[in-house]
């Protein structure tokens, strides 16, 4: 048995997160701020800490630097987690983002605690964006107010719908998965909206890296295959490597986007159509599908926050053209369109080759 320390000013998510560690067989000492954590962190000597970021009387990032910076607790290994976007995470042993995945967090627990060794300090990083010591900007408020409570919904949903499958009906099962999908969905316009408001902002900034464009897309496409085996997914693509410098979690959530376009709205034909093509200075990544097209009308207000296309029966929020749009624009590319009633849609990512 060993003895973990929770702290969060949150207390549904503190009761959760206890109880998810007691049921893996452990003792919990839970603190309600990040003062009272340090306090019981000095007394107790704990195998893991688990800690949330914005806490009152001392952040989650101010905690991990006061634990580090004793000789006796330097070396404990420390989960953060945070429905804000923390730049100093990394001095945490393990960052992960609120809503937490049950399953996730109790196989990261079981891995730190079975793995624990004395660790060298984590480096002091300088934090841009959040920082520790002063009051979160608008954007991380709103992701911690509205994330935490949902991080507690969707743990709770996710124990109740295990104990239903040890007792429950059938009946149950598909209620506790409908609670899930609707708390899924919730979390994917709150990331949207918060997405868009950052880059509306000019708060975003790549993390670019040298990547094959060609494995990348391929990649992408191979997973909605997975997603969707009832589409055909076609790629056409150059046999020979491409490399461009790319955030390539960020054009993953551009290329996610369009296909996810591509499906709801390819029509029956069911075929969706991914190209990548070296024209000149750019790489053209094109998404076509055979569905019924956009309206000449709708064509110049696609990419606008919050715009839905007429007719698209209530699917979307409104966001995600835009997001990837801008995305595009960050990478000193473009997203466009050609579409006609009847016809299909073509959407082109286009990006240049040099950076």
């Amino acid at each position: 048995m060993s003895l973990v320390l929770i702290a969060d000013d949150e207390e549904p998510t503190l009761e959760i997160l206890s109880d998810v560690v007691g049921h893996l067989g452990h003792q919990v000492l839970e603190a309600h701020d990040g003062e009272e954590a340090l306090t019981l962190a000095r007394s107790h000597s704990p195998d893991l800490v688990i800690t949330d970021f914005m806490m009152p009387r001392r952040s989650g990032i101010e905690l991990i630097r006061a634990l580090r910076s004793e000789q006796a607790l330097a070396h404990t290994p420390v989960i953060l987690i945070s429905a804000a976007s923390p730049r100093a995470a990394g001095e945490a042993t393990l960052f992960l983002a609120k809503p937490l995945h049950l399953t996730d967090l109790e196989e990261e627990i079981k891995r730190l605690l079975r793995d624990r060794a004395p660790r060298p300090a984590a480096p002091m990083l300088q934090p841009a964006g959040v920082d520790a010591g002063k009051g979160p900007d608008t954007l991380n408020w709103v992701a911690h107010e509205l994330k935490s409570p949902l991080s507690a919904a969707r743990m709770s949903a996710e124990l109740i719908r295990r104990r239903l499958e040890l007792i429950g009906e059938e009946q149950d099962h598909s209620r506790i998965r409908v609670v899930l999908r609707g708390l899924d969905r919730m979390t994917d316009l709150i990331n949207s909206v918060l997405d868009a408001a950052a880059l509306n902002e000019g708060k975003v900034t790549l993390n670019r890296q040298r990547v094959d464009i060609i494995a990348f897309v391929a990649r992408v496409v191979a997973l909605w295959r997975d997603l969707h085996p009832e589409v055909d997914f076609a790629l056409a693509a150059p046999k020979q490597s491409l490399e461009l410098q790319i955030d390539e979690t960020r054009l993953h959530q551009v290329l996610d986007n369009l296909l996810s376009n591509a499906v709801k709205y390819g029509g029956e034909q069911k075929r969706v159509e991914v190209e990548v093509q070296a024209l000149g200075g750019q790489l053209v990544v094109s998404v076509r599908d055979h569905g019924r097209g956009i309206a000449a009308a709708e064509i110049p207000h696609l990419f606008q926050r919050f715009h839905r296309a007429e007719g698209n029966d209530g699917q979307g929020h409104g966001l995600g053209l835009f997001i990837a749009a801008a995305v595009a624009k960050l990478h000193g590319g473009t997203l466009s369109v050609k579409s006609e009633r009847g016809a299909g849609s073509t959407f082109a990512l286009s990006l240049p080759r040099a950076s």
